[in-house]
């Protein structure tokens, strides 16, 4: 999305008594001259502030998301769920303002750039910790964190209802939202290079950019909230979660942020803490992690649901790493237009509709049959050599940047809570992810790995590996657990957040 149509949504200037504290632009930008990673262009950054009454109309009333939150809890109401998980007391205790914060940061090439992502603060609380929520795989402007708004143009002081917004189609952001009114914690969200405020496409699945991204949106919401014209402040602790490609992210950063002994680089401190202490959770939910050994059969198999994931992955690191100066020569001729789709119009299931219009057959396809038979068989040739052998010698460019993005064995550290969420039954991102991970992380750290139920204890000192026994409908799984995981992974968060 350009930055003429980001600034677009800012929010009509209000006065609307102490209901809301603010909405529009700040104007005052001192930090104009400070391009340094992290930093906050101030005069970018949109306000908006919502009403309890608007969080109890966005849960319960015409606009609810309660069919959503009952079928991530197998039937609780996102109330008595809250309270049974000691997130908060029943309803809504404050208003929610949402800050689209604009900061500086670095591309994928490790240019400087900007980006853009969503604070979520309760009320004007203070000394908050801070859950930062790494959203799952799109390819649309349109499903960015920051692009949730509301028109407040008509809004009659009582009836939340005439409050003109988009947040009930989002139910990431509003879940979020829910729980940030509903407790004392803040929630960072941000959008990820290539949406919201930052211009071309996506790296996807680019542990580096996602990496730095997020350090940086870190470092961005602690500057704003230290803006000597907040209302509210940060109490510096921090938990990293995320699903699916979130999921990816946030090992991506935690692995970033740990020399190979876990202990924290010094390039970190800031954000960590010289002992780390500050990053208090990390818990990546069904995360693609393993690329190379666990993510490349499915992109090879007859059946995959999510057919677009392979062009959009080899799109990135095609731009990243300028592997062919023609990417249409790595595509089967039918579907060169899949490359072109891929413009931030289209969702991936739009993507995956297109797709099939144009003739390919999901059960009777694989995803590399959108590729050139040559592609194809070199892909094919090189995971039979990396499955049994994750030092074999690859000769596939792009099969060598598969492996160099997996984020699956690192040393995690000692000092953070760490749990993996995944379905046994999901079949987008296999469970196979989630468990090598476990052992191979630790193997490194020598934390004794730590598999429980939903009824299972914390372990702070493990590697915990917790399976979602939901029973979702088959094709499902990996859409309805990423509404489990957010609400499994707030509620952990905070708990341990709360307890330190």
């Amino acid at each position: 999305m350009s930055e003429k149509v980001f600034r677009s949504f800012v929010c009509l200037s209000l006065s609307l008594s102490l209901i809301l504290s603010g909405c529009g632009m700040m104007s005052d930008d001192s930090s104009s001259t400070d391009t340094s990673r992290g930093a906050v262009s101030l005069s970018d950054v949109t306000i908006d502030s919502y009403p309890v009454s608007f969080m109890s109309e966005l849960i319960h009333g015409t606009d609810k998301l309660a069919s959503t939150i009952q079928a991530a809890t197998g039937g609780v109401t996102f109330d008595n769920y809250i309270v049974g998980n000691g997130i908060g007391t029943l309803g809504f205790k404050s208003s929610v303002n949402q800050y689209n914060l604009v900061y500086h940061t670095i591309d994928a090439k490790g240019n400087k750039t900007k980006a853009s992502a969503k604070l979520l603060i309760p009320g004007n609380g203070t000394d908050l910790d801070l859950i930062v929520y790494l959203h799952g795989t799109t390819s649309k402007d349109a499903d960015a964190p920051t692009f949730a708004k509301a028109d407040f143009t008509n809004y009659d002081m009582v009836n939340p209802e005439t409050i003109d917004h988009n947040i009930e189609d989002m139910p990431e952001t509003a879940l979020l939202m829910g729980m940030v009114a509903s407790t004392n914690v803040a929630v960072l969200m941000p959008d990820y290079l290539g949406f919201g405020f930052s211009d071309g496409l996506h790296p996807y699945m680019h542990a580096d950019s996602l990496a730095s991204s997020t350090i940086d949106a870190i470092r961005a919401a602690i500057n704003f909230a230290n803006y000597p014209g907040n209302s509210f402040s940060l109490s510096g602790d921090f938990a990293l979660t995320g699903y699916s490609e979130g999921g990816y992210a946030v090992m991506a950063t935690h692995k970033e942020l740990l020399a190979d002994d876990g202990t924290v680089l010094s390039d970190y401190v800031d954000i960590m803490g010289s002992d780390g202490l500050k990053l208090k959770a990390v818990m990546p939910g069904a995360p693609p992690c393993n690329i190379s050994q666990r993510m490349a059969p499915v992109m090879l198999a007859d059946g995959y649901l999510a057919p677009g994931f392979a062009p959009y992955v080899a799109l990135a690191y095609n731009e990243i790493y300028d592997l062919e100066v023609d990417i249409t020569t790595i595509m089967n001729p039918t579907y060169k237009f899949a490359l072109d789709l891929f413009d931030g119009s289209l969702s991936i299931n739009e993507i995956t509709g297109a797709l099939m219009v144009a003739g390919f057959d999901i059960a009777a396809n694989s995803p590399l049959d959108l590729f050139s038979t040559e592609f194809k068989t070199s892909i094919a040739t090189d995971y039979s050599a990396i499955a049994g052998n994750y030092s074999a010698t690859l000769s596939n460019e792009f099969y060598k940047k598969f492996k160099e993005n997996d984020v699956f064995d690192y040393h995690p550290g000692l000092t953070s809570y760490y749990e993996i969420i995944y379905h046994s039954s999901d079949l987008i991102v296999p469970a196979t992810n989630s468990s090598d991970a476990a052992s191979a992380l630790a193997a490194k750290s020598l934390r004794p790995m730590h598999a429980f139920d939903a009824s299972g204890t914390l372990n702070s000192a493990a590697i915990n590996l917790h399976e979602n026994v939901t029973a979702y409908p088959v094709g499902t799984v990996h859409m309805s657990g990423g509404s489990y995981y957010l609400l499994r992974a707030f509620t952990v968060s905070k708990s341990i957040l709360g307890s330190n």
